[in-house]
């Protein structure tokens, strides 16, 4: 049971609401022992058909026919307390696919950092009783996407590109220090932020967002993931960044999916911390998130024993910048402009027709809070209950990670997204 924040206290065991649930999914008719996880999420998602932004407060609820013996298991105890409670969306295990979404923070809806909880009831003729208490939990692994026929779920990762695909020349870690901005097979090796810099000028000028901040990501492609039949897609990425975005428009099918299929050959997309500017050898330099799983900090943490200075800033900062990998620059799409309703209809779904499981990320909501406390005069929105059967799924304002373990044919998925409004989806009939 996922539920938005303002419904926290209704996940204690201690209220009615569980057992109600039970009741209401499984009947009382006969005896039956159940584990029950509740999780408190950041937001609803959206279903597949439309992939909108995501409205109101309310529940997810998933029943799953089977047991699952290591829900039970203690938590681990190398997690960082400091790190919110997470769940991890699990495939069959053939493909080995993981995806791990943070909770959201609950410190002021019920004193806990996050919420995730995990207890045993049993029916009890007429009702439901809690036969194992409620315990907190670090992380719970469902295996949502346990139908799975290929080697990922669906991914949608509305962007738009502000440069051409250019090769890394030289990078450390999470820096990328040079980029070959040549074309035509002349090289033409300059510091990383020459060209995204005067980009991020126009794109904002072209949006009439003069003066403005926006976010950046940047996807870094290893060189083997562009050999074979990736030939055609490659010059277009490679052209004039008009005609890409032209061709890439987020309000195609091809604008949305193009990251993740790159993702899907081994590709890692990640947020341009910092850079530009300075001189000397900091010159140009771009910082790029290095963070790729949950488990692991986004804190530089360098040792003093031996080996190399430069080994153990690559071991603290990740190796996302790696020489001779491509890397594109992107912002996300408009919310408006990131789904045609041309794409909908083409896509043929009928409501309830199809099962679908849908994980996302949404912006932080932090500074709405705000926004709300002065315009306190406003009249409450007016009450809309929807209920959409055969779909579960939530989204994230701390982004989603990714994992897939490599095979021959399969690379190794391990990346975060965190790019607003991106969806990892399965749908089902």
């Amino acid at each position: 049971i996922l539920a938005t924040p303002s419904f926290a206290s209704w996940l204690e065991a201690s209220s009615e609401f569980i057992p109600k649930v039970l009741q209401r999914v499984l009947g009382t008719l006969r005896p039956i022992e159940v584990d029950v996880v509740c999780g408190v999420c950041d937001g609803l998602a959206p279903r597949p058909v439309s992939m909108k932004q995501p409205s109101g407060a309310g529940f997810s609820i998933l029943h799953k026919p089977w047991k699952q013996d290591d829900l039970w298991e203690c938590n681990p105890t190398a997690v960082s307390p400091n790190l919110q409670s997470t769940i991890t969306f699990s495939a069959n295990k053939g493909h080995k696919v993981t995806l791990t979404l943070p909770l959201a923070n609950t410190l002021f809806n019920n004193g806990r950092l996050s919420t995730l909880l995990l207890s045993r009831w049993r029916s009890s003729g007429d009702s439901f009783e809690v036969t194992q208490e409620q315990t907190e939990k670090k992380n719970v692994t469902l295996n949502v996407f346990r139908k799975l026929r290929i080697p990922r779920p669906s991914i949608q990762i509305p962007s738009v590109p502000l440069t051409p695909m250019r090769r890394i020349q030289s990078g450390l870690g999470n820096i990328v220090r040079t980029i070959d901005f040549g074309e035509g097979g002349l090289p033409d090796v300059g510091p990383a932020s020459r060209e995204l810099e005067m980009r991020v000028t126009g794109y904002l000028s072209k949006q009439g967002l003069d003066h403005s901040v926006i976010d950046v990501w940047a996807l870094v492609i290893p060189a083997e993931a562009l050999s074979g039949p990736w030939n055609e897609k490659v010059k277009i990425l490679m052209s004039d960044v008009e005609d890409l975005r032209a061709k890439r428009s987020p309000s195609t099918d091809k604008g949305c999916c193009d990251v993740g299929d790159f993702i899907d050959k081994g590709a890692t997309l990640c947020r341009v911390l910092s850079g530009g500017g300075g001189w000397g050898i900091k010159q140009g330099l771009l910082a790029l998130d290095p963070q790729t799983t949950y488990s692991t900090s986004n804190e530089s943490r360098y040792d003093f024993s031996e080996g190399a200075l430069d080994e153990q800033q690559a071991s603290a900062l990740g190796n996302v910048a790696q020489q001779g990998a491509f890397i594109q620059f992107l912002v996300a799409a408009k919310h408006d402009e990131a789904v045609d309703p041309l794409i909908e209809k083409k896509r043929g779904y009928v409501d309830s027709a199809l099962g679908s499981t849908v994980v996302g990320v949404v912006p932080s909501t932090v500074d709405e809070i705000h926004d709300i406390s002065q315009n306190g005069d406003q009249q409450m929105p007016k009450l809309d209950v929807q209920v959409y059967l055969g779909h579960f799924g939530c989204v994230s304002e701390s982004g989603m990670f990714l994992q897939r373990n490599g095979k021959s044919t399969t690379p190794v998925i391990e990346t975060k997204i965190d790019l607003p409004y991106s969806y990892v989806y399965r749908e089902s009939p």
